[in-house]
């Protein structure tokens, strides 16, 4: 099935994408600065003595020895800071697709206010009538609430999330365990804090994905198709500031459907009718 890249979806894209970006480079750089610094093994210098042109160094007043024991162990602190980052992202997108479904009067804002991280999904999928993959919520809501362990709870897990961490289907764990590496229950231990890693960083950004491509399928057969016209027009007046004349409009407006709303199949009946909802 195809995306509809309506503005926010395109956004969102964006965001996830430098995200992830963002955090590979701080994970890969921890490991590459812990083995540049193999290469002063045994020194007693400081390191803003030995990197001076480093900035912010000084706020390291560390021997080299020291520092690689910190950078060690800097992929539990930078997944604990990644995956709460990767889930507001999508969080977000979320709180956009009610947006339209709110203009669609699909849903109310007090509704959409009334919800929160663990009823959101629930809520899109009894408005629009479609349900979202089950394997994908299940560990959406598992990797939820171990952030929420790290964050709220100083990372001691309470007996739900350590049910959780034990009873997903067999395909969600399956799932999780190719991706992360191992099984769930290896972080979620009771009397244990628990820590995220590399693997739950890569899971949160795939689950999150998969579950927002799926919103965007549900959006596209859900909204009307008069609400799709009116947003890919909006979008493209947008994006075209600098184009006054109709003639000029109409013909760049062709290419730009193509591009970013092919998969709504608008008709020249259904653009010429937002067009002149639009007052061209």
């Amino acid at each position: 099935m195809s995306i509809v890249h309506f503005p926010e979806y395109r956004a969102y894209e964006q965001d996830r994408i430098r995200a992830s970006d963002a955090m590979m480079a701080l994970l890969a750089g921890s490991r590459l600065a812990e083995n540049t610094l193999r290469l002063t093994e045994g020194s007693a210098r400081l390191l803003p003595e030995i990197f001076p042109a480093v900035p912010h160094i000084q706020r390291m007043n560390l021997t080299t020895a020291s520092a690689r024991t910190l950078l060690s162990h800097a992929e539990q602190h930078l997944s604990a800071m990644a995956v709460p980052y990767a889930l507001a992202i999508h969080e977000d997108f979320v709180q956009t697709c009610f947006g339209l479904l709110i203009k669609a009067g699909q849903v109310t804002r007090r509704e959409v206010t009334d919800s929160n991280a663990s009823s959101m999904h629930r809520l899109f999928q009894q408005k629009v009538g479609r349900q979202l993959p089950r394997e994908s919520l299940e560990q959406f809501h598992l990797i939820r609430q171990m952030r929420n362990a790290v964050i709220h709870a100083g990372g001691k897990p309470k007996q739900g999330l350590i049910t959780a961490a034990n009873n997903l289907s067999l395909t969600a764990l399956a799932q999780w365990t190719k991706i992360t590496g191992e099984h769930p229950a290896t972080r979620v231990a009771l009397g244990v804090p628990v820590t995220l890693s590399h693997g739950e960083l890569i899971l949160a950004l795939a689950v999150t994905k998969r579950i927002s491509q799926e919103m965007n399928f549900a959006l596209r057969d859900s909204l009307s198709r008069e609400i799709w016209a009116d947003t890919a027009l909006s979008d493209f007046e947008t994006e075209h500031p600098q184009l006054n004349h109709v003639s000029q409009r109409k013909r760049k407006l062709t290419g730009f459907l193509r591009t970013y709303y092919q998969s709504l199949n608008l008709t020249e009946v259904e653009i010429a009718s937002a067009i002149q909802r639009a007052g061209w």
